[in-house]
């Protein structure tokens, strides 16, 4: 899990960044319409990566939504470092819930294996990097107190993992 959120999701990200129609939203970020997410621009993601690719871009939405609904503040910096996309229904400017990203074909197994890792990298993140707000406390609440995070069966494998490594 490490080795390809840290390694390969990057390199695959931007591929698949080039093939979507991005925009961007001052002070906001780039936006992709979900239906950038389709075979033909996911054609250079090697199959054994498809699940975890989906895995990977469903949690970095999740926590960048966290950041933007909860932790304004801190947000501009946060982005900044991390560059993470928001995922909009159509062209709407409606983020989608970030699960619906692992919504087809996922299995919820990998989904859990790399929620159990990805919690605690960003534990790890927000422990090690300095924000007015958002510590890895603050932020492991926010995301146990918002409906959108801890919702449906997806949801509730990542709060119980949340909970497990607090």
């Amino acid at each position: 899990m490490k080795e390809y959120y840290h390694n390969c999701f990057r390199q695959q990200f931007d591929e698949w960044i080039k093939k979507s129609k991005v925009h961007e939203h001052p002070g906001e970020g780039n936006y992709i319409s979900i239906q950038n997410l389709n075979k033909g621009n996911l054609s250079h993601i090697p199959q054994e990566d498809y699940m975890l690719f989906h895995c990977v871009l469903a949690c970095t939405v999740l926590i960048d939504q966290v950041m933007y609904a909860h932790f304004k503040e801190d947000y501009s910096k946060f982005r900044q470092m991390t560059r993470y996309p928001k995922i909009e229904a159509g062209i709407t400017g409606i983020n989608v819930n970030p699960w619906l990203i692992t919504n087809s074909g996922i299995g919820l197994t990998t989904l859990e294996r790399f929620i159990e890792f990805f919690v605690i990298d960003i534990k790890e993140f927000f422990t090690q990097n300095k924000f007015e707000q958002a510590t890895w406390g603050t932020v492991k609440s926010a995301m146990l107190a918002d409906k959108d995070v801890i919702s449906g069966p997806r949801g509730e494998i990542f709060k119980r993992v949340l909970e497990k490594n607090g």
